[in-house]
């Protein structure tokens, strides 16, 4: 039976979650960051960002796939890793760690069947290489960004837009090619520069497109950060991370933009 939850059970389910990735990575010695909000999160209010209902990490490309199977093998029973292939709400190429038998609805897809939506997870992206140093290197990440605003436009929902990016979204919805083709085709193409000899990293399926490029000193050695009850790892020059994400990151944006992804937030009892 589900059973509707507040924000707060949220966190408290999501930190459970990010404790048993924390604790897989580091026993397969798997370099992963806190990234976006829930770095912002850690700095700025020493855990969750009040309103915020998800998680999200990443882990440098040449680990990926290591995570990938000792997450298959390894977590506990009451969690799934989850991907585009084992989601209908699921597009992009990156993973999740879900939370079995919750559930969230998120108005960004519109009314959906009940087997359409995901749970409580924790998003984990790979960080790719990038080359901002070079004419070519910049064209590979500008086409990168402009495939994964195509797809987005191709499975989002047309209620959430307003003027001329809601024309633009139906156009795009009614492109003859499928979702699953384009995401395959984005996965290949980001991984095209090589992590190891980029100077850059960039998650490409983040939310912030162009300024998700940032030189991989940012990243740097991994460091421990409080968040909540828990330590979790994140950019050794947070600073610069955050401010290059947000700008002045320690103000607080206005009320109106305080909201949650999910509508709605329920879990199996």
């Amino acid at each position: 039976m589900l059973k509707q939850i507040d924000i707060t059970e949220c966190h408290r389910q999501l930190l459970d979650i990010a404790i048993v990735f924390d604790r897989l990575c580091q026993r397969h010695h798997i370099p992963y960051y806190m990234l976006g909000g829930t770095m912002l999160g850690a700095i700025r209010h020493r855990g969750f960002i009040p309103w915020d209902d998800d998680m999200d990490f990443g882990i440098p490309r040449p680990f990926f796939q290591q995570f990938i199977s000792a997450a298959q093998k390894e977590l506990p029973a009451n969690l799934e890793l989850v991907d585009r292939k084992r989601s209908r709400a699921f597009k992009k190429g990156f993973v999740k760690i879900q939370l079995k038998g919750s559930k969230l609805i998120e108005k960004v897809f519109g009314q959906q069947e009940e087997s359409f939506f995901n749970g409580i997870a924790i998003d984990v992206f790979p960080l790719d290489g990038a080359d901002e140093d070079s004419l070519a290197g910049k064209l590979h990440s500008r086409i990168a960004f402009l495939l994964e605003r195509i797809h987005e436009g191709k499975f989002c929902s047309l209620s959430i837009r307003k003027g001329g990016k809601k024309w633009a979204a139906a156009f795009i919805k009614a492109l003859p090619f499928r979702e699953k083709d384009l995401a395959d085709l984005i996965d290949r193409w980001i991984q095209k520069k090589d992590y190891a000899t980029s100077r850059q990293a960039s998650n490409y399926y983040g939310h912030w497109k162009e300024r998700e490029i940032m030189d991989k000193s940012i990243f740097g050695k991994p460091a421990y950060y409080t968040f909540g009850t828990a330590r979790l790892l994140g950019a050794e020059r947070y600073d610069d991370y955050l401010k290059s994400l947000y700008g002045d990151y320690m103000q607080l944006p206005p009320v109106e933009q305080q909201i949650t992804h999910a509508d709605e937030i329920y879990i199996d009892v």
